[in-house]
C-alpha cells in the first residue's frame, strides 16, 4: 500500500461568510454550517463555537475529536464505516488534512444505555489542564441538542453525523490545492535479517454492556462489536479506518507513526493487528488473547507494542495478551498508564511477571485532593458542555460545577502523545 498524505497548516481560524483554507487561515462560514446540521430532523439545535489557545475555556461532553481529513484520490474515504460511509478498504492513494485545527463534539448524550462517560472528559484550553495535543489548537466545537424521544442509536448517529459534517467541509476546501507538505508511507522491503515488530491495539468494544452490535465507541470501519483480532495495514489507521470515539487520537496514533520512522532502520514494522477488549467471560479474553499472539508468531514477528484504551474490565485482555505473546517468544513492551495510589490498587490491574518492558504514560483521571500524583485544575471563564461534572474521574463520584477547580488530570494519555515524563525509583 502507499498512501500519500498532504498536509494543510492551520495557523489561524476565523469565522466568516465562507469556508476556505488560504496561507494557513480557515475561514470557516458558522452559520452556514449549522444551517446544514440542522437540517437533519434529529438535530434540534446546532451552533459553531471557536476556541482558541490560551483561553480560560473548558469543553465538556466531549464525545469526539475529529481532524478534518479527505480523500482525492483513491478508493474509499476518510473514516469509513462510520453512519454508513463506504467500507471500502482505506490506505492508498492521496489523503489531504488540515493539520493544527481540531472539530471537537459537544453533546450530552450516552454513547450507549447506561454509559455516561461524558461526565468524565474535559478539555482546558489553557493552564495545567491543557494537555491534549489539540489544546494548543484552535479549534471549532460543534455544540448539538439531539431529540431525546429517539433511540440512543438514533441520537448518536446524528451527533456523529454533524460532526463529521463540519469536518468534511472543512477539509474539502484543500481538495483542489497542491499541499504545502506531502509525506509517503509505504513499507519498503528491508533485510531479511531485520528483527520484525507488530504494532497490537486493544480497543474497548461497548457490546457486552450495551448488548448492541452498533452501540457508539471506536469503531473499526464502523464496527464497535466483540470481533476476534484484526490485521490492519498501518496506512489503514492513518486513513481513519479506526475513529468514533478518539478519531485525531487514531489518525495521529504516535505508535503508528514512530514504528513507521523505524521501519528499514530499526526493524521490519509489519503491520498493525486491533484487538477488542471487554469480553464478559475469562475465557473469551484467553481466546482473544492467545489468538492475537497466535497471529503476531504466524507473520514473523519478534515482538510487539501493546497499548490499550480503556481500563479495569479491559485491561485483562490487555495484561494476558502481553503474557500470551511472551509465552510464545515475542518480546513485548506494554504502554499504560498509571491509576492513582488514592484508588487503593496497584498502578497495574494485573501485574503479571511477563510484563517485563513497561512505559508509563503516566497517570490516568483526577483524583481527591490531588494526593496521588495529580493536580488542581483552575476555575475557567468560560464552559462548553454541561454545567456539572463527576469531581472524582478515577472513581466516577460526586458531581461539582464544571467551570469550577477540578482535580485533573482529565485527559488520558493512550499513546505517548502528551509530554510529561517521570522516573520511577
Amino acid at each position: 500500500m502507499r498512501l500519500e498524505l498532504g498536509t494543510f497548516p492551520v495557523t489561524k481560524v476565523v469565522f466568516g461568510e465562507r469556508t476556505k483554507w488560504d496561507d494557513g487561515t480557515l475561514e470557516v462560514d458558522a452559520e452556514g454550517l449549522a444551517r446544514r446540521i440542522q437540517q437533519d430532523y434529529r438535530i434540534t439545535d446546532a451552533r459553531l463555537e471557536l476556541v482558541s489557545p490560551g483561553e480560560s475555556v473548558r469543553i465538556t461532553s466531549v464525545r469526539d475529536v475529529i481532524e478534518p481529513r479527505i480523500k482525492v484520490e483513491g478508493p474509499g474515504v476518510c473514516y469509513p464505516g462510520l453512519f454508513g460511509r463506504p467500507v471500502v478498504t482505506v490506505g492508498q492513494g492521496r489523503t489531504h488534512r488540515l493539520s493544527g485545527v481540531a472539530v471537537i463534539e459537544v453533546a450530552e448524550v450516552e454513547f450507549y444505555h447506561g454509559n455516561d462517560a461524558w461526565l468524565d472528559t474535559a478539555i482546558d484550553m489553557s493552564g495545567p489542564g491543557a494537555l491534549a495535543p489539540y489544546s494548543k489548537f484552535p479549534n471549532i466545537c460543534v455544540v448539538l441538542e439531539v431529540d431525546r424521544s429517539l433511540t440512543i442509536e438514533d441520537q448518536n448517529e446524528a451527533c456523529n453525523q454533524a460532526g463529521q459534517l463540519v469536518s468534511d467541509a472543512l477539509a474539502e476546501t484543500t481538495r483542489s490545492i497542491d499541499p504545502p507538505e506531502l509525506e509517503v508511507f509505504e513499507l519498503a522491503p528491508t533485510p531479511p535479517d531485520m528483527p520484525k515488530a507488530v504494532y497490537i491495539m486493544c480497543l474497548r468494544s461497548p457490546q457486552h454492556y450495551a448488548d448492541s452490535l452498533y452501540a457508539h465507541w471506536l469503531s473499526i470501519y464502523g464496527l464497535s462489536r466483540q470481533t476476534t483480532p484484526w490485521l490492519l495495514h498501518p496506512n489503514e489507521i492513518i486513513d481513519g479506518a479506526i475513529a468514533g470515539q478518539g478519531s485525531w487520537e487514531m489518525v495521529n496514533n504516535s505508535m503508528v507513526l514512530d514504528m513507521y520512522g523505524a521501519h528499514g532502520k530499526e526493524f521490519n514494522f509489519l503491520g498493525v493487528l486491533a484487538l477488542r477488549t471487554r469480553w464478559s467471560a475469562q475465557n473469551e479474553k484467553d481466546i482473544t488473547s492467545l489468538q492475537a499472539a497466535k497471529v503476531a508468531k504466524m507473520m514473523g514477528a519478534d515482538g510487539a507494542v501493546i497499548t490499550f484504551d480503556a481500563g479495569g474490565n479491559d485491561f485483562m485482555e490487555t495484561i494476558r495478551t502481553v503474557q500470551a505473546c511472551e509465552n510464545v517468544g515475542l518480546k513485548t513492551v506494554l504502554m499504560t498508564w498509571e491509576e492513582s495510589p488514592d484508588t487503593g490498587g496497584p498502578p497495574l490491574l494485573e501485574p503479571l511477571p511477563e510484563a517485563r518492558a513497561i512505559v508509563s504514560l503516566g497517570q490516568r483521571g483526577g483524583n481527591q485532593g490531588g494526593t496521588g500524583g495529580g493536580f488542581e485544575l483552575p476555575a475557567v471563564d468560560k464552559l462548553i458542555g454541561q454545567k456539572l461534572i463527576v469531581a472524582d474521574g478515577s472513581q466516577r463520584q460526586r458531581l461539582v460545577p464544571a467551570d469550577g477547580p477540578l482535580p485533573g488530570p482529565r485527559w488520558a494519555d493512550q499513546y505517548g502523545l502528551r509530554k510529561i515524563s517521570a522516573f520511577d525509583y
